[in-house]
């Protein structure tokens, strides 16, 4: 069946997708996945995929689309229909909020004299899928928007988004690439340009629809034009669905309780990042002990170390009800406990203390190496509430739980450290506190409580048979 409009596919969310990436609605997490190059494609077989044909020709509320681009840009007419644009793209705020991108470019008319080389120029900005390349793209685009039909112009890269642009209006296009950073005049004026649209009042708002109008089928998610790979982004709405339903699990309700963003506010990015970090051991560490660090890790996240509660919960058969800490002889011994234990209390505080200690050393070198004032900074990390353990303070139960926040990372971030070198230093200082965690805690935990099962006889032969079935009736 032949369509007289083109598909808008509506892809309706259960979690949010915001201007900067894939964000949970109550809980903060994102994931960052863009792709501006690559074609989009329909989707089949999503449960909560709806269809609506939309006719594009319709203008879309508030947004300026190319054709305004073009009928406000006045390029100046050439008689041999050749045409020179500089153009440069801007992004700033990656990974925060209020992350933008602007764009701009600068028609040049030769030899008519310096002061008369600028026939016109504009700027503006355009939303959605952060990306240096995409802000790029959009200046390529307006400036061909504008670009009298049958022209030759130059100094552009080709980009597939543009490429239904230049076939229409029949563009020769001579790519020429300005190295950045080179004090090229009109580079750096067409910079300016964009770096100017983030606070013009008269920027020009480049349509969404209208970036994707090369395309047979728009895919929209949360009313935001994807332009990920689709195979790409169905993987990651699926990853962030059922990371909500692993934060939905009563283990994971404490994170609800953290109530002050400037205090502590968990950076998932960052978490997953040390989860998944290999640290490097001296040779004493055997391939063994790093496949238990990697354990201890995740059984920290996931709150399910085998704790004397948890063996009651599994083989009651073995554990009876009235067993307590076999270190202290006083309390349950559940997950919480390990950190409240009397026995652990004093090793606890030592080792928290050790990991401000490291962080505040990597803060001060980098500091040192930044030549800046970092006071500010570490008074920032020292005044976080997670450093004293309580089971009242959910942060230093985030912490330990591995669940890190954002201040770790920003605080390196101020100092110019790249993002990817900030998460890698926490990350290595994180695992530090695991492996003292191991160590001082855990084992000896671990040690009372084989010593107890060695008296009555539990041994391994039998935790790891098979659970005796109920009688019935």
């Amino acid at each position: 069946m032949d369509l007289t409009f083109e598909e808008i596919i509506h892809f309706d969310p259960h979690i949010q997708l915001d201007c900067y990436g894939v964000v949970g609605r109550n809980h903060g997490f994102c994931y960052f996945f863009c792709n501006p190059s690559v074609r989009l494609m329909p989707a089949a077989d999503l449960s909560h995929t709806s269809f609506d044909t939309v006719d594009k020709t319709l203008p879309t509320p508030h947004l300026l689309t190319a054709d305004n681009v073009a009928a406000s840009s006045s390029v100046v007419l050439s008689s041999d229909s050749h045409y020179t644009f500089y153009t440069d793209g801007s992004l700033i705020n990656l990974e925060f909020r209020d992350v933008s991108m602007g764009w701009g470019w600068v028609q040049i008319v030769k030899d008519s004299g310096f002061l008369n080389f600028i026939a016109t120029y504009k700027w503006g900005i355009i939303h959605d899928w952060p990306f240096s390349s995409r802000a790029e793209a959009a200046a390529i685009y307006a400036a061909l928007s504008a670009s009298p039909a049958n022209s030759v112009t130059t100094n552009f890269e080709l980009w597939a988004i543009i490429q239904n642009l230049i076939v229409d209006k029949n563009l020769l296009v001579l790519p020429f690439k300005v190295k950045a950073h080179s004090n090229f005049y009109w580079n750096d004026f067409a910079n300016s340009l964009a770096n100017t649209a983030y606070t013009s009042d008269d920027a020009v708002l480049i349509s969404r629809l209208d970036l994707a109008a090369a395309h047979d089928y728009i895919l929209i998610y949360d009313d935001v034009v994807c332009e990920s790979n689709p195979r790409h982004l169905f993987k990651q709405y699926h990853q962030m669905l059922y990371m909500k339903d692993l934060l939905e699990l009563s283990r994971f309700h404490f994170i609800s309780l953290l109530t002050d963003p400037s205090q502590y506010m968990v950076d998932w990015a960052l978490t997953w990042h040390t989860l998944m970090f290999q640290p490097k051991f001296d040779n004493s560490f055997t391939k063994e002990n790093v496949s238990r660090h990697h354990t201890l890790k995740f059984q920290l996240f996931l709150e399910d170390l085998p704790t004397l509660e948890s063996l009651k919960r599994t083989r009651p058969d073995l554990y009876v009800e009235i067993l307590t800490c076999r270190s202290c002889k006083d309390h349950f011994e559940d997950f919480m406990h390990l950190f409240l234990c009397n026995k652990c209390r004093v090793k606890l505080h030592q080792i928290l203390t050790s990991y401000l200690h490291h962080l505040i050393q990597k803060l001060k070198e980098a500091g040192d190496n930044a030549n800046c004032d970092y006071s500010s900074l570490v008074d920032r990390i020292t005044s976080l509430p997670c450093w004293t353990f309580s089971s009242s303070n959910w942060s230093s139960y985030s912490l330990v739980r591995g669940c890190l926040p954002t201040a770790f990372l920003e605080v390196f971030e101020n100092l110019g450290i790249p993002r990817l070198a900030a998460m890698n230093v926490v990350a290595a200082i994180h695992n530090n506190f695991v492996n003292k965690f191991r160590k001082r805690i855990w084992n000896p935990h671990s040690y009372d409580k084989g010593l107890w099962e060695y008296a009555i006889n539990i041994t391994l032969t039998l935790k790891q048979s098979s659970r005796p079935k109920e009688p019935i009736g």
